[in-house]
């Protein structure tokens, strides 16, 4: 089938390289001009995956009305922040009408999850997220993985579970749309309290402990917002946090590890070459815990390091002397 790419950075990348291998016909769209000729005249995305050749059957551009009238179904790539600027400049009228959020966030302001603003500015539009544990590394390189693909039942997820999935990479389907996304979101956040604690040099005891907790945190959150148990037990949760808590490659756990280590979150995130998603989705996460009058104190505990200047031994201290209660 045809299918658009939005955003050229790890992951972008990544999928299109796994749907050209797959034998699908691919336009992946990059924001910057340069980025994209390059691709196309060296078949190579140097700043990501300078030893993976893209197959001849996926084709760079930078002109998104051109992205947006080559297929019918795009995944977005793009950094949670650059939802709406990306929708709102896209052309009334396009061949795209599918959807497939790849990203992994909440929006601070509104609590929005990324298929909600993408229905915002396209009502009617079929809408699906992709999540799991799958750094874009592995999915590059082929390494067998698997991940959950989520709509609210119009069978647009069990279409592309079908199309997509192959020897490298395996799709299950889900109709828990809103446990899929929030669970992908949360994690984020847990990953960078795990770094955190990582960083001030603390042990695999306390890792395990916080990771623990970090999962009944999320878990309350989704069910309270309408997502589903047995996601928050599945790839979208268990499976993508232990990945992201506990991978070299989190970018999410890097950043707590550097602000366990007395780093500033402003200088960390200039230093990064993609998006921190759990920096931004944290202001959230107390705000959703709060509307379903429940606690959240990993996710406060991350916001006051991060933004309150709240040194992380100190909030490590609040939450091992917080009451004591059953499990």
């Amino acid at each position: 089938m045809r299918v658009t790419v939005l955003g050229a950075g790890s992951w972008g990348t990544a999928l299109a390289l796994h749907l050209g291998r797959g034998g699908h016909d691919v336009v992946l769209w990059s924001r910057d001009p340069a980025v994209a000729e390059h691709i196309q005249s060296t078949r190579r995305h140097l700043r990501r995956f300078a030893n993976s050749a893209l197959p001849a059957s996926v084709r760079a551009t930078a002109n998104l009305p051109e992205a947006l009238d080559y297929a019918d179904t795009a995944l977005v790539a793009v950094p949670c922040a650059s939802f709406r600027p990306l929708f709102e400049s896209m052309p009334r009228e396009m061949a795209a009408r599918r959807f497939v959020s790849v990203a992994k966030g909440i929006e601070p302001d509104t609590l929005s999850r990324m298929t909600s603003i993408i229905l915002e500015y396209r009502p009617g539009a079929d809408v699906a997220a992709l999540s799991g544990p799958t750094f874009a590394e592995g999915v590059a390189r082929g390494d067998p993985s698997a991940a959950v693909i989520a709509d609210a039942g119009g069978g647009l997820a069990q279409e592309l579970q079908g199309q997509f999935s192959d020897g490298r990479l395996r799709l299950y389907s889900s109709r828990d749309l809103v446990g899929v996304e929030l669970a992908g979101a949360l994690k984020n956040v847990v990953a960078i309290a795990a770094g955190v604690v990582s960083g001030l040099g603390f042990g695999p005891n306390t890792v395990a402990a916080l990771v623990t907790r970090g999962l009944a945190e999320l878990g309350r959150i989704v069910r309270a917002r309408g997502g589903e148990a047995r996601t928050v037990a599945g790839l979208a949760g268990v499976g993508d946090l232990m990945l992201t808590c506990t991978g070299r490659e989190s970018r999410n756990r890097r950043v707590g590890e550097e602000i366990g280590r007395g780093g500033r979150l402003s200088e960390i995130l200039l230093r990064m070459p993609e998006v921190a998603e759990g920096a931004r989705t944290c202001l959230a996460v107390p705000r959703m815990a709060a509307e379903a009058g429940m606690e959240s104190p990993i996710a406060d505990a991350v916001v006051q390091v991060l933004y309150q200047d709240v040194p992380p031994g100190e909030a490590v201290e609040r939450l091992m002397t917080r009451t004591l209660r059953s499990e």
